[in-house]
């Protein structure tokens, strides 16, 4: 009784916390039996890069040994048929049609927990996705585990205190993931996700080995698992949306990007601002919230290009007449569309003497670790700015001798204001 009354007690700071869909054979569950009819295929490809047995012991090797990646193939299998991921191992799946983004879930992720006593022995797991498999999104999880005490290798768990993990339910029961949870992203093209990948938590709440939640609080589930079936154990990738099934509607409205006019410089040195706000649009959602992003600039050697959130800002780099062709990208709820941005620099005269007009050197050049300046009049000299091809700012100085050191390799443009004059070189970095 004792011993009994003293469990009850620790129970309830964990009942408290509990605030998620809970458990498979609860009502309220999200859980999704493998023969549901909202499946509608499986991953086709799958590769692994396991983890240790035990992070804190290499020695013991890496886990996976006797469960191969064809394993997360197809429908879930069951108990053994998983491939074991190791502490921090991942494994990527591929699919016969991109995964989309559509009402509700749209794909589960299996694995092949079990009950024991009230709880259950869960091993669980980040999930990230990707529309070109070189950058992947992670979903937002969230633990709300205490994390004062390690769960022992044999610990159970209560799956409502867990959200958006891979593992939450038991064996033939997924996990869904709706991809409107996946913070948007330029570089994430929702209704085109051809790669998922599932990533251990590893579980160990030691800060020399944790992993952390979308809320920076450790991960703490059964540790240390020193097998070769150590970690996640993948059973397979369930896909509830995708393009071959839920084609984009013709009669879709499309997101749009209005024209933003002329951008004609006849000053120099000149910057000017252009407020993006409204110049894309969804028609069916007047009230998306889109982003912008910077894709190209067509004429870097006359043009710096920033993007402040909905502000564009354009500086010439020259008093040389030209054009340039800036290229946007502007993103909502999946959607992505990008757009130009036309720019005429005309000359500008230099209005200075021949005999009062400055020479300016910067060398060496290609540099490594400094650059020197050398110009016919030092005592006008004001300030010396180096951006990065992108027109990022990066560097700041008065001197005439700079430590580049720090700069990653590339081309630099170094703007020299003497005052009235400004003159810009490009440098290279090496």
């Amino acid at each position: 009784m004792r011993k009994l009354l003293v469990l009850l007690v620790a129970m309830v700071p964990m009942a408290l916390w509990a605030q998620f869909a809970p458990a498979q054979d609860q009502p309220g569950t999200t859980a999704m039996h493998a023969d549901s009819s909202a499946f509608i295929g499986w991953a086709t490809g799958c590769t692994v890069n396991p983890g240790p047995m035990d992070i804190s012991d290499p020695s013991l090797g890496v886990a996976g040994s006797g469960y191969p990646a064809e394993n997360a193939i197809g429908v879930p299998g069951g108990t053994y048929t998983v491939t074991c991921l190791g502490d921090g191992g991942y494994a990527t799946l591929t699919f016969a049609s991109p995964i989309c983004n559509r009402p509700g879930p749209d794909f589960a992720v299996f694995e092949n927990g079990f009950k024991s006593g009230n709880y259950w022995f869960l091993e669980i797991a980040f999930v990230e996705v990707s529309s070109d498999g070189e950058n992947f999104f992670r979903f937002p999880a969230i633990t709300r585990v205490p994390f004062d005490t390690q769960l022992n290798g044999f610990a159970t768990m209560d799956p409502a205190m867990i959200h958006n993990f891979a593992g939450k339910y038991g064996a033939f029961y997924g996990t869904p993931f709706d991809l409107d949870e996946v913070p948007n992203n330029p570089l994430l093209d929702k209704n085109n996700i051809t790669h998922v990948r599932v990533v251990d938590v590893v579980g160990c709440i030691d800060p020399q080995y944790a992993t952390y939640d979308s809320e920076d609080h450790p991960v703490n589930d059964p540790w240390p698992t020193p097998f070769a079936s150590s970690g996640f154990d993948l059973d397979a990738v369930g896909v509830i949306h995708d393009i071959a099934h839920f084609p984009t509607p013709e009669d879709e409205p499309p997101f749009i990007a209005n024209p933003v006019g002329a951008v004609v410089f006849d000053e120099y040195p000149q910057t000017i601002e252009i407020n993006l706000d409204g110049v894309a649009s969804d028609p069916d959602d007047p009230d998306e919230d889109i982003t912008y992003s910077f894709v190209s600039n067509s004429n870097e050697n006359e043009l710096s290009v920033t993007l402040d959130e909905k502000i564009l800002n354009l500086t010439r780099l020259s008093r040389e007449a030209g054009s340039a062709t800036i290229v946007l990208r502007a993103t909502s709820d999946g959607q992505t569309i990008d757009f130009n941005v036309y720019v005429t620099i005309n000359s500008v005269p230099d209005g200075i003497e021949e005999n009062d007009k400055m020479t300016i050197s910067v060398y060496p050049n290609p540099a490594h670790d400094y650059i020197r300046i050398e110009t016919q009049n030092f005592a006008s000299l004001q300030s010396i700015d180096v951006y990065d091809i992108a027109g990022q700012l990066v560097l700041t100085s008065n001197e005439t001798e700079i430590n580049v050191s720090g700069l990653e390799s590339g081309m630099y443009f170094v703007k020299i204001n003497c005052g009235e004059n400004i003159i810009t070189e490009r440098v290279i970095i090496k």
